[in-house]
């Protein structure tokens, strides 16, 4: 039996919806009526974290270059011409645990858009058009490794995630992709797109019902299959140590790692907030003690919350002859954040930006189609922006505290130096 869910809250065009067909597929939605356009996407729960075989290495992300290769019912060429005749923005991406296909139109274009995305979700997966596209991906690989920093955060997951999946590049290998075979993308299609495995979330100016009923038409048919992921709670046993010596290379990058939060985590907000005090892009501890001083070209921190686990990034770029100055910089403020914790003044900044940012988004219909899902996925529910905003409020020095005090900053830290200088110059370990 497919079941049907209206909630509301008390916030101006927050009206959202729920309803799950008899196949599995999960549908989400936020109604803001003052709009005059709609986004919607489906969202596939699957990324580079599902895929265990090495031969498989970049199939998630692959395949999302495939969708866009023609359909059951449409080549390439159609499905662009389609979206061009709707006016529609699209576009796809995959990361380390979701695929996301999606686009922007305006609120008559729904039905079109939606049997369009649908139709898409069935590619046809041609064997012409999967070799072709498999020298674009190499090409990609290609490109990516021109970039230092990116592999610089390659190197740093792959050191801190050994032997998890969750440390596996989304573009895959070079040998991955060259040896990959169609029949094997296939199969992953089938068992990783089932439809419940995917979400369809929309937000904007749109009609409930008619999307309950285009959701039925074009995906009702669909099988049901594999669904989420066996993910556990995951940290490195102890601290490590990656450095990738770069002769030629004018920049010197170092990454710092350390346990954090996961996605499902009720500390989530707490977190976020110190790390906005350590890192964030103006105004934060590292912005005034490293980049305001001209010591680094960049600096920040983050934290990076997945599937039942999370880790807590901070990063620098700097010259070689400041480096091993601001590794230690950035070890004393990690520190210093995890022996102190925050101050009430720094808590209120940090809360003012978050919640500016938090209401900014929510005022576009794609940061909140986004949003619906992820917070599908995280705990099973829908939040209002006045839900996000109350429960930033909500968030105390004692909570702070409680979180930097589950997860500290200075335990199990996994470094990673990409750039001229050896582990010796940097007074680390090989």
């Amino acid at each position: 039996m497919s079941s049907t869910e209206t909630l509301t809250t008390p916030t101006p065009s927050a009206e959202f919806h729920t309803h799950r067909l008899a196949n599995g597929l999960q549908i989400l939605a936020q109604r803001m009526p003052d709009l005059e356009s709609v986004a919607l996407c489906f969202f596939v729960r699957t990324g580079a974290r599902d895929e265990h075989d090495p031969a498989l290495y970049g199939v998630s992300h692959f395949l999302e270059h495939m969708v866009f290769k023609g359909s059951q019912h449409r080549d390439a060429e159609q499905i662009t011409l389609a979206f061009n005749h709707m006016g529609a923005e699209f576009n796809a991406f995959t990361s380390v645990e979701q695929t996301v296909f999606y686009a922007r139109v305006l609120r008559e274009y729904v039905p079109s858009a939606v049997d369009l995305l649908s139709d898409m979700m069935r590619p046809r997966l041609a064997e012409e058009d999967f070799n072709l596209e498999r020298n674009v991906i190499i090409e990609e690989i290609a490109r990516s490794e021109d970039s230092p920093m990116s592999q610089a955060y390659r190197k740093l997951l792959q050191t801190y995630f050994a032997g998890q999946s969750l440390g596996h590049d989304v573009l895959g290998t070079r040998e991955s992709i060259s040896e990959m075979h169609v029949d094997q993308m296939r199969a992953y299609q089938r068992r990783r797109y089932a439809a419940n495995n995917l979400i369809l979330s929309i937000a904007g100016n749109f009609e409930w019902d008619q999307v309950v009923e285009l959701a039925e038409r074009h995906c009702g048919a669909w099988e049901s299959g594999e669904q989420g992921r066996q993910a556990s709670a995951f940290a490195p046993d102890a601290a490590r140590t990656s450095v990738v010596v770069k002769p030629n290379q004018k920049q010197q990058f170092v990454l710092i790692a350390s346990p954090s939060i996961s996605m499902q985590d009720p500390d989530l907000y707490a977190a976020e907030l110190a790390v906005m005090v350590l890192g964030d892009g103006s105004g934060s501890r590292l912005f005034w003690n490293i980049f305001q001083k001209g010591l680094a070209e960049s600096v920040g921190a983050a934290i990076s919350p997945f599937d039942q686990t999370g880790l807590l990034l901070t990063y620098a770029s700097t010259t070689p002859d400041h480096a091993p100055a601001i590794l230690e910089l950035l070890r004393a403020e990690l520190k210093g954040l995890a022996e102190d914790g925050v101050h009430e003044d720094e808590l209120r900044r940090a809360k003012d930006k978050l919640v500016s940012r938090t209401v900014l988004d929510g005022e576009a219909a794609f940061s909140r189609m986004q949003d619906l899902s992820y917070h599908w996925v995280a705990q099973g529910k829908l939040e209002s922006i006045a839900d996000e905003m109350a429960a930033i409020e909500a968030v105390t020095l004692d909570d702070i505290r409680r979180v930097l005090d589950r997860f500290p900053p200075t335990d199990r830290q996994v470094t990673t130096a990409y750039g001229p200088l050896e582990a010796g110059a940097l007074g680390l370990s090989a």
